[in-house]
């Protein structure tokens, strides 16, 4: 009996042997540390220089928006989409919110430009809850709702004291996320905010990327994405993004090893100052597995964002060059795999509407389309060959 056992007992021991070595080179070749609780994630992702590709983008449709006669539209701003599959836009330069089915034919075009009721006047973001469409309008004073047929029905006066916000978006329960102004940072003070007679602030705090002398006259804000838990701002003038609960509490701090220029640029001359916001670290798109994209744009001929601001506003430098390009990140926020074919990445758009059947969907203004895509998950075969190659180390 216990000479039968023998080979099983020494199979499971050489698996044992052999998995703690996996494990060990693991935990060795990491390349991800935490430092005072922050991820630091260096430039290159551990999957780099794979056989593979750890996620397929097919293209499943192209939207065309250019062959509508009427009204001629001519920018896609802020696109949501509905359970049925229609879409929802602001198009900036001729004042109206407009909607399409989902083969791109026109349902409705309501608004102009003002501050009467159902008028549009500088909209700062715009999101679908509860049948309803809601639009900060007026430079962010007041929050006005729509029917989903476009018609106006009502406009709520946002509190004074909240300066310029931008509707990032409605959780599923209402609550309400605004990114405001912070003057004299490069930052933003974020509010939740819930919808009944009037808007109501339940919670406000800070979020400052820095607070240094010369921005003392000017602002400038990150992105911010909401998940139903939390919600993530990235930076705007490093490669860092922050996760926080809706209550202010800080949960995780990421940074990414990065050496281009991000901005912004600053210069002051008698009294006035000129900004120019250059780079970006874009929103957080979320995938199946709890994986994440994050899309970077910087232009590669700026080397000093104040000397190129004191240089452009006297028309005196050429236009930044732009490159593009997007990181995968694991659930824990290690960095992947970076897809850094500019062309490919500016091509996919910012992935930033996803429908209930898992398809994700980029506009571009510029085209007047909007594009959908079937993101597909290649990451068993990356990890498959992760463990062969740890193993034959």
């Amino acid at each position: 009996m216990s000479k039968s056992n023998s080979p099983l007992y020494f199979t499971l021991v050489l698996f044992l042997v052999a998995f703690t070595a996996c494990s060990g080179a693991k935990e060795e070749t990491s390349q991800v540390k935490t430092v005072d609780g922050v991820i630091m994630n260096p430039s290159t992702g551990k999957w780099q220089g794979s056989d593979y590709e750890p996620l397929q983008f097919d293209l499943v449709q192209t939207i065309d928006l250019s062959t509508i006669e009427e009204p001629v539209i001519s920018s896609l701003g802020y696109l949501r989409l509905d359970d049925e599959g229609n879409f929802y836009f602001y198009d900036r330069n001729i004042s109206k919110l407009i909607s399409v089915d989902s083969e791109g034919n026109l349902r409705w075009a309501v608004g102009q430009e003002g501050k009467g009721p159902g008028d549009f006047e500088n909209p700062f973001g715009m999101d679908i809850y509860n049948d309803k469409i809601y639009v900060m309008n007026v430079q962010g004073s007041r929050l006005d709702e729509f029917d989903m047929n476009g018609s106006f029905i009502r406009s709520l006066d946002v509190p004074k004291s909240v300066q310029f916000p931008s509707l990032v978006g409605i959780r599923e329960d209402g609550l309400i996320l605004l990114s405001g102004a912070k003057f004299g940072t490069v930052g933003t003070e974020i509010y939740t905010v819930r919808i009944g007679d009037s808007l109501q602030v339940v919670d406000n705090f800070s979020i400052i990327e820095t607070d240094a002398e010369e921005y003392e006259r000017a602002t400038t804000r990150g992105s911010v994405s909401m998940g139903e838990d939390m919600f993530v701002y990235s930076f705007s003038i490093d490669y860092k993004f922050h996760t926080y609960s809706y209550s202010g509490e800080l949960l995780t701090q990421v940074d990414r090893e990065f050496e281009g220029v991000l901005g912004p640029g600053i210069y002051a001359v008698e009294g006035s100052v000129s900004m120019y916001s250059l780079g970006r670290v874009g929103s957080r798109t979320m995938l199946d597995d709890g994986k994440y994209l994050i899309e970077v744009r910087y232009p590669t001929n700026i080397k000093d964002p104040n000397a190129y601001a004191r240089r452009a506003s006297t028309g005196e430098t050429d236009s930044p060059e732009y490159v593009e390009f997007l990181d995968l990140y694991s659930p824990n926020h290690e960095l992947l795999y970076t897809f850094d074919n500019s062309e490919f990445v500016e091509g996919l758009g910012n992935l930033s509407i996803r429908d209930a059947n898992g398809y994700y969907y980029s506009p571009f203004s510029s085209e007047l389309m909007i594009k959908k895509y079937d993101i597909k998950s290649r990451t068993n075969e990356m990890e498959t060959e992760e463990f062969f190659m740890e193993s034959s180390d």
